[in-house]
């Protein structure tokens, strides 16, 4: 092979860990720029990773690059980032790059969004050179005038003429005018700036007085101001003329609020967001803006920790405990833990800040060797607020439709004050099944090893899990019976029930089913600052983020589900649960207060909500995870297994578990065991869990075990993958 002929490593997105060399074609070409291959008998889409002198394949072979494309879509750091994950989580470097990146950049549909023009006369323009004009082209006169008045948006001249563009063209043709995007003058309120109290200036000034990579966790109460301290931290590090952050949240219903408080706060500063209810032209176009370095300041969930930005100066992860940023499927990276490797890399501050630190976070912390700097917010932010009064309500089955009587005098009495209640149950539809009162049949749905939920609106059987869905039948398919009914309750049937015993009460029910739209949320916001609603019920889409000054009581029901949970992280995701969806109540300066029904009112979950003590509770969960040997003192991953057939399934991750114990004597193998839901989607499924007390063993073994389960003769037989550091069991 030519000594100067360039190599160039291509990843493609196909289950295979591995670089592919091609040969460039007469285009210039860098590292990070999509390029059309041809692969087999197909063209597909790659990204160069690498360009070297050298290939263990004779230059003969080798095939040409069809087009490389202008656009560098990452740089040789963010480079650096996908790399490390793809080792990491053991997944392809080539679907590890198009998991990534916009899809229409995946589907190399790259236009640009549409934008908005805008006209301006330039000096050949006058009123003398509109009188020349023939007196019959009425709408070009009309347009030209228009223009000379005052610059004018394209929507207005649309709705001037009815052919405007051809009166637009012929006016540019003349050299009458010119034109510009459209962008909206920034609305600049004056906006108060709260006073900080001591304890901000204090998180604040530790936050700032260093330079480079710190991570600091910020343990504040929910109300203390977080918010605050993220955007003055925020001023500090855009300081610098090119610069720019990023701030992560778990899910999407927190992106408006928090957006419009920043754009508020940063009017002369580019704010883009970035999560999945953009199409896909509108997160191309935030995405590249990022990418430029045009937007100062970008707000996106998990994925957008992705985002390349050149001038990136903090990272800011909001309600870092939330098992949200993990990603469940396909590429199983966790987002705090991909941002802690990304401002390590490039040498800037991280910041976590939550209510409720996830262990890690939290043991991390509190290390004596101080890997995160530990800094808290004790007390509510708002002058004369207060953390809301938590009462556990004792129920039992004889609790009429779910709500105690207690909790039904505690909303008549904020409907008699005008102030607003939540209330908070994690499930939507209307009850979890159907049940027969003669047989105890339960509707049950075909392709899972699950309930088939009653949305009775709609008259609708439905899967959550895979989507299936029928209609209500009136006859048991077993006995025949016509005693059918909805057994439990969920967001529909509680939102019926109270409409029953408050009439006369504005009631909005906000779960996954009734906030398809963009603007849901926003309306939502609105609808409760402008007190239009008495009552909200809602499933944990509320829990977190959301700042409503005049809601004062919060009730819980059906929290004791949780505590069946085979999850050993099932304590601690209800304990951050119920402290985030209790920290909505009192707020402002009214008092708060959050009734929780429950059976064991005695649960230790319970008595530290009350107590409104997460220290203590985490330092016992620290302690009982430190003698079982769990994470966060020792390191896991689980091998997750699907097959339409069982036998193949069975058979692959029996054969797996045998070949680990092989591997090394450092790792616990477990044996394989069916989850909780053993039927998902029609797939069998099956799972295998390990855990070794360091994280390189358990790093070592993976590399060998993928190597052998990717070779497996059951491989192609069944949907395999590893999930590293896995939070779901």
């Amino acid at each position: 092979m030519n000594e100067k002929q360039k190599i160039l490593k291509v990843a493609i997105d196909i289950p295979i860990n591995q670089l592919f060399d091609y040969l460039p074609n007469e285009n210039s070409f860098s590292i990070g720029q999509y390029v059309t291959i041809p692969f087999g008998r197909r063209k597909m889409i790659g990204v160069i990773c690498e360009i070297s002198s050298h290939s263990e394949i004779p230059s003969s072979k080798l095939k040409s690059v069809i087009n490389v494309d202008p656009e560098v879509i990452f740089d040789a750091q963010m480079f650096k980032l996908l790399t490390f994950v793809s080792k990491y989580y053991h997944y392809p470097i080539g679907q590890t790059i198009m998991s990534v990146v916009p899809s229409r950049l995946k589907k190399n549909l790259n236009q640009l969004r549409k934008f908005e023009l805008i006209y301006q006369a330039t000096e050949k323009l006058t009123k003398e050179y509109i009188n020349q004009l023939p007196v019959r082209q009425l709408r070009l006169r009309k347009v030209a005038e228009a223009i000379l008045i005052k610059d004018t948006r394209q929507r207005d001249i649309m709705n001037l003429v009815s052919n405007w563009s051809e009166c637009i063209a012929q006016l540019e043709a003349y050299g009458c005018l010119k034109s510009k995007k459209y962008e909206p003058e920034a609305n600049v309120l004056k906006v108060k700036i709260p006073t900080l109290n001591d304890e901000q200036k204090v998180v604040i000034n530790a936050i700032t007085k260093k330079e480079g990579y710190q991570a600091s966790l910020i343990f504040g109460i929910t109300g203390s101001g977080k918010t605050e301290v993220y955007m003055q931290l925020i001023e500090h590090s855009l300081k610098e003329q090119q610069s720019q952050a990023l701030i992560l949240v778990p899910e999407i219903n927190l992106t408006p609020q928090l957006e419009n408080r920043f754009r508020t706060r940063f009017p002369n500063k580019k704010l883009v967001s970035l999560h999945s209810h953009l199409t896909d032209i509108e997160r191309l176009d935030n995405w590249r803006k990022a990418k430029s370095g045009e937007a100062s300041i970008v707000i996106g969930t998990r994925l957008a920790i992705f985002t390349p930005m050149p001038f990136i100066k903090m990272i800011i992860i909001d309600e870092e405990h939330d098992i949200s940023f993990k990603q469940q499927d396909g590429l199983r990276y966790h987002a705090r833990d991909v941002a802690m490797v990304r401002a390590k890399n490039i040498n800037i501050p991280i910041v976590l800040g939550t209510a409720t630190p996830s262990l890690e976070s939290w043991h991390n912390a509190k290390r004596i060797d101080n890997k995160y700097n530990f800094l808290k917010l004790s007390y509510r932010a708002v002058k004369n607020a207060s953390l809301p009064e938590v009462k556990t309500v004792l129920v039992n089955d004889k609790t009429k439709n779910g709500i105690s009587r207690v909790l039904v005098d505690a909303i008549n009495d904020r409907l008699k004050r005008k102030e607003q209640s939540l209330i908070f149950i994690n499930r939507r539809g209307f009850a979890p099944t159907l049940f027969c009162t003669s047989c105890s049949w339960t509707s049950e749905c075909k392709r899972c090893s699950s309930k088939l939920v009653v949305h009775l609106k709609t008259n609708r059987l439905k899967c959550h899990h895979c989507g299936y869905d029928q209609n209500i039948i009136n006859q048991c398919p077993y006995c025949d019976s016509m005693d059918l009914l909805p057994l439990g309750s969920g967001t529909q049937k509680v939102e019926d029930v109270l409409s029953k015993l408050f009439p006369d009460a504005s009631i909005l029910r906000v779960d996954r089913d009734t906030t398809r739209t963009k603007k849901s949320l926003t309306l939502l916001h609105d609808r409760m600052n402008n007190r239009e609603i008495d009552i909200l019920v809602g499933t944990q889409m509320l829990a977190k983020g959301h700042d409503f000054p005049f809601l004062t009581l919060v009730g819980v029901l059906d929290a004791d589900n949780a505590l069946y949970s085979p999850d050993y992280r099932a304590p601690e995701k209800l304990f951050s649960q119920l402290m985030q969806v209790s920290g909505r109540a009192g707020r402002s300066k009214i008092k708060g207060e959050v009734l929780i029904q429950t059976a064991f009112p005695n649960n230790p979950v319970f008595e530290g909500i009350k107590k409104h003590d997460y220290e203590i509770f985490a330092q016992t969960l620290i302690q009982e995870r430190k003698q079982m040997g769990l994470p966060p003192f020792s390191f896991a991953a689980i091998l997750r297994v699907e097959s339409k057939q069982l036998k193949y399934g069975e058979k692959f991750v029996n054969d797996a578990g045998k070949y680990a114990e092989s591997l090394s004597n450092k790792v616990v193998i477990y044996d394989p065991v069916r989850p909780s839901i053993e039927r998902l989607k029609g797939h069998e499924r099956f799972q295998l869990f390990i855990q070794a007390n360091a994280r390189n063993d358990l790093q070592n073994l993976l590399r060998q075990w993928v190597a052998y389960l990717r070779q497996s003769p059951f491989a192609n037989r069944v949907k395999w993958s590893i999930d590293v550091d896995p939070i779901e069991f």
